[in-house]
């Protein structure tokens, strides 16, 4: 598969003293190579710093030939840099960085948990007609068995041995099988779904977390644009880890969108994206490769005047926001109302939908504002707030969900929620699976993008293998010629 990173043309352009601090030392300062950033970012649960580093280059196969380096980058000293040296034009030298959160997380109970799961399961409106539909569906016919079956059950007893005989004698295995249950699950909901439970809910409690760990990653952003060694920067956010990534993306953006005075210039790509994709779920599933390829020339376009933005490509794993209508609405403000208001973007951008009493009215996705430089004006387009999925590609890959117990139920296709010209891939695993019961584990599958299985892959109908697919996004294909598990290369 061929990389989807593209040469690089012309010297790197210099870093906007706009978006922060003067740079610091990062990497490979003063060699002169062009040099790429990716930046993963974790899901749920207690993860180990680096650890899920380690165990994407591994899953990718080139663990063995990546370098781990000081994090000059991140104020956390739990941090690595794994760096990989190309030889060939194939793959230029890139650095791998982990936005790593999990220290930020609040705990929280697991009644805390459920009551969030309830009030998802009570929003049927949100997750009908989404890929969790089907699962739901039992799930919440499940519960009301149960809830009807105990009702049931404590009506025929009192009648038979009246209450005191109900309350003071329950059956042993009823009390055995409900403190089995509380403690499979606790670890599932305290240490997992917490995390979501406390990011995705628009609570008190939990806006200090949410905002440390955005500014956490703001503040990464910030010192890889200003570094002056990076040409295109890479997030890929897995699970939860693409939410984050995904808010990281649209607040950052608003810092790094405007063209230069001194650059200024045509802009026949952000006229194409304005006259040709102003409708962000326009976009037949065959029309996404040309759209990505309008995109990535608008992001040399916007390079060339000056624009400061580096991410070139957005790639998530198993995104939760497939369920975008059930987790994104809130009590303010519904999805479509906040997409409107450019508060969530989409792909294609949205226009800017004007405060005025005519509702219609709309500016483009790229809208003309005037620079000045004492007498001498020059007009530019500059990007809307709600268009960084203007020059940035999004990638989504998923497990298809499979008879209610196999597949991502987390993940799905993205195209319906936050628009269609995000690609979504489904995928199938880069191995066969092992036979037995740990294939029906909770989220199984859902951690399991990397992995590296044993054996052959079982391929299924419409479907590509997952790790080569997440390779060929983020330019990271094997050296030609060498054992990508065994050829550390020569460090530079």
């Amino acid at each position: 598969m061929t990389t989807r990173w593209g040469t690089r043309s012309g010297d790197p352009l210099a870093a906007d003293a706009r978006l922060g601090e003067p740079s610091r030392p990062v990497a490979g300062q003063g060699d002169g190579r062009v040099r790429r950033a990716v930046v993963l970012i974790h899901g749920i649960g207690e993860q180990e710093p680096t650890g899920t580093l380690r165990g994407f280059l591994d899953g990718l196969g080139v663990g063995r030939a990546a370098w781990s380096k000081p994090d000059r980058v991140s104020d956390n000293l739990e941090l690595r840099r794994m760096s990989l040296y190309g030889r060939s034009s194939r793959r230029a030298p890139t650095d791998l960085y982990e936005l790593y959160w999990a220290h930020h997380a609040p705990t929280s109970s697991a009644p805390q948990v459920l009551a969030w799961l309830g009030r998802l399961l009570r929003r049927r409106s949100g997750w009908a007609g989404g890929p969790a539909a089907p699962a739901l569906n039992v799930l919440t016919l499940g519960l009301l068995l149960t809830v009807a079956a105990a009702a049931l059950i404590a009506v025929v007893m009192v009648s038979r041995e009246g209450v005191r005989a109900w309350l003071t004698q329950p059956p042993f295995w009823v009390a055995a099988g409900l403190a089995g249950a509380q403690t499979a699950v606790r670890p599932l909901l305290t240490r997992r779904l917490a995390d979501a439970e406390r990011y995705l809910t628009p609570d008190p409690s939990g806006v200090a977390a949410r905002t440390d760990i955005r500014t956490e990653g703001l503040e990464l952003m910030r010192r890889l644009h200003t570094s002056g060694v990076y040409d295109e920067i890479a997030v890929v956010g897995h699970s939860l880890g693409s939410v984050i990534g995904y808010d990281i993306l649209r607040l950052f953006w608003d810092e790094a969108r405007h063209p230069t005075f001194e650059k200024a210039g045509p802009q026949p790509e952000a006229e194409r994206l304005v006259l040709d994709y102003s409708d962000a779920l326009g976009l037949e599933a065959g029309e996404v490769e040309v759209f990505q390829h309008v995109q990535r020339r608008l992001w040399r376009e916007c390079r060339e005047r000056g624009v400061p933005w580096l991410v070139t490509d957005f790639l998530t794993l198993g995104s939760p926001l497939a369920h975008g209508r059930l987790l994104l609405d809130t009590r303010a403000s519904s999805l479509q109302r906040r997409q409107d208001d450019l508060e969530l973007p989409m792909c294609p951008p949205m226009p800017s939908l004007a405060p005025s009493a005519d509702a219609d009215e709309r500016s483009g996705s790229f809208y003309p504002a005037v620079l000045r430089r004492g007498d001498l004006e020059r007009t530019v387009l500059v990007g809307n707030h709600g268009a960084p999925f203007g020059p940035t590609r999004w990638t989504n890959l998923y497990f298809p969900a499979r008879w209610l117990a196999f597949g991502d139920p987390v993940g799905g296709p993205l195209r319906g929620v936050l628009g269609t010209g995000i690609r979504d891939v489904a995928v199938h695993h880069s191995g066969r699976h092992r036979p037995g019961w740990h294939r029906l584990l909770p989220l199984h599958d859902h951690l399991r993008y990397w992995d590296p299985l044993p054996g052959a892959g079982q391929r299924r109908a419409a479907t590509v293998e997952c790790v080569p697919t997440i390779r060929a996004v983020l330019g990271l294909e094997p050296e030609p010629g060498t054992d990508p598990t065994g050829d550390r290369g020569d460090e530079r």
